[in-house]
């Protein structure tokens, strides 16, 4: 019996073998290695002669590329594999920077990034002196963080539609509203006084598909009429609402957790306290997947998961009533 051959085969038909079995089509495959799909094909097939066994199930009545139960194994290997090499060169490359190996990329929009997730950073940093934070920001549903160099992206959900939490998504926090304004507007005495929203502007946060964020589903419930309305200012970003309630230009709708670095600060005081209305939207942690996780990603994970149980507690967004 002939010994088998115990040469590895080019590290390029393996690529492209993974790239194929994980997107299911030639074409993708060659468009994500930069080659042309012939080339792709030249490279699958030398492998599979290489190693005497058919590694995917192709053409025919197969729509997409389907890995054999040969292919299976060795595609969990090969994946391990670049893992590993993606890992290790991006170690060195980061040390050949001159920079420390434990650096995360985060990615959030602009107001969690700057209200809620900016303070928390600061204090895992001083508890993980060794560990690196770079935020960078998105749009709240912008798919371009996938494309980008990023450990973690905090995406905002809700319970139905096309921006839902996926298999795989750690829960954060889901979200409260409630009316506020600066201590200066308003007399204490007069907060609990639905009258009070007569007597100064709305402020009103451009969202789209959030009822609880408008002040026409806020008016029935303060008990005001419909002769009472009047047309809010309507800004964008919940940053930029909770900075000119804070300056004493309105009241406004704001969102909890995200605002209580303003009320623990005095900055913004709530007007109703007992009413509160359950947000229809929440956020939750992705990592990015096929992605080397970094031995420091964890560490951050939990430390952010245990702060979102202790400000917005996750619940399932279907139960508010929304």
């Amino acid at each position: 019996m002939a010994d088998l051959p115990n040469h590895t085969p080019p590290l390029a038909a393996l690529r492209a073998f993974e790239a194929v079995a994980r997107l299911g089509s030639l074409s993708r495959a060659a468009a994500e290695l930069h080659v042309t799909k012939s080339a792709v094909s030249h490279q699958l097939r030398a492998l599979e002669a290489d190693l005497g066994v058919a590694l995917l199930r192709r053409g025919g009545t197969v729509r997409r590329a389907e890995t054999t139960a040969a292919g299976a194994d060795l595609l969990a290997s090969v994946q391990q594999a670049l893992t590993l090499l993606e890992t290790a060169c991006r170690n060195v490359r980061a040390s050949a920077r001159g920079k420390r190996r434990d650096t995360l990329n985060v990615s959030a929009n602009p107001s969690l990034a700057a209200m809620w997730l900016a303070p928390r950073i600061g204090r895992f940093i001083e508890l993980h002196p060794g560990i690196d934070i770079q935020v960078y920001l998105h749009a709240s549903q912008d798919p371009a963080w996938k494309s980008q160099d990023i450990d973690l992206a905090f995406l905002h959900v809700r319970a139905m539609g096309p921006h839902i939490a996926e298999p795989g998504d750690i829960p954060l926090m889901t979200e409260t509203v409630v009316p506020v304004c600066s201590p200066s507007l308003v007399d204490p005495a007069e907060r609990g006084d639905p009258g009070v929203f007569l007597r100064h502007r709305w402020l009103e946060e451009k969202h789209v598909d959030s009822p609880e964020t408008d002040w026409r589903t806020w008016s029935p419930r303060l008990g005001l009429a419909e002769s009472d309305w009047q047309e809010p200012m309507v800004l964008s970003g919940l940053s930029t609402v909770a900075a000119a309630a804070a300056a004493g230009v309105g009241i406004a709708l704001g969102r909890a957790p995200l605002i209580d670095e303003e009320l623990a600060s005095g900055r913004l005081v709530p007007l109703v306290p007992h009413l509160r209305m359950p947000g229809s939207w929440g956020y939750v942690m992705r990592m990015q997947p096929n992605r080397p996780m970094d031995a420091a990603l964890p560490t951050l994970v939990e430390f952010l998961a245990e702060e979102g149980r202790s400000t917005g507690a996750w619940q399932n967004l279907a139960d508010t009533g929304r």
